[in-house]
């Protein structure tokens, strides 16, 4: 019997999706010290995705080496690599809505002035990318968010 419960252990520790690993390190942080969110989720006012940081919204302020640190020196020249090579920066998506909900992060950050924070935690904080969602994003989680700002939750506000 222990050891049905043992391979019955190791096989959900094993299928569990774990971290994703982000192709470059990147920090929140030290970028909202000199620049807005919409700098590089430029359409989170205007669609229903906020959109991941394309190659050309880093090289808008990344010409050449700026850092002084030799862990920043490296990241900044991989980044130079991809701007000489033309090749998009493959963002992990961590956050996934499925196809029969509607999601509009421009409704929620817009309409419903909603922060950044409340979905994705403390992301402004980060000096890290971020390699797991803050938040575990269910139909609960939303529709408890939904009755503690008198937000309907009709299903055909969230439902196709």
């Amino acid at each position: 019997m222990a050891a049905i419960f043992l391979v019955a252990g190791i096989a959900l520790y094993a299928s569990r999706s774990g971290d994703a690993e982000q192709p470059m390190r990147f920090s929140h942080k030290a970028h909202l010290k000199d620049a807005k969110c919409k700098a590089c989720h430029t359409h989170y006012e205007k669609q229903a995705a906020a959109g991941m940081p394309r190659l050309e919204h880093c090289m808008d302020c990344h010409e050449g080496t700026q850092s002084k640190q030799a862990e920043d020196v490296k990241e900044e020249e991989r980044l130079a690599g991809y701007a000489e090579k033309q090749e998009e920066i493959h963002w992990v998506r961590l956050y996934r809505i499925p196809d029969h909900s509607l999601f509009s992060h421009r409704l929620h950050v817009v309409k419903g002035r909603l922060e950044c924070k409340t979905c994705h935690g403390p992301i402004e904080a980060s000096e890290t990318a971020p390699r797991r969602p803050a938040q575990a994003i269910s139909m609960d989680w939303c529709m408890s968010c939904h009755k503690e700002r008198h937000v309907t939750n009709d299903c055909n506000t969230c439902h196709r």
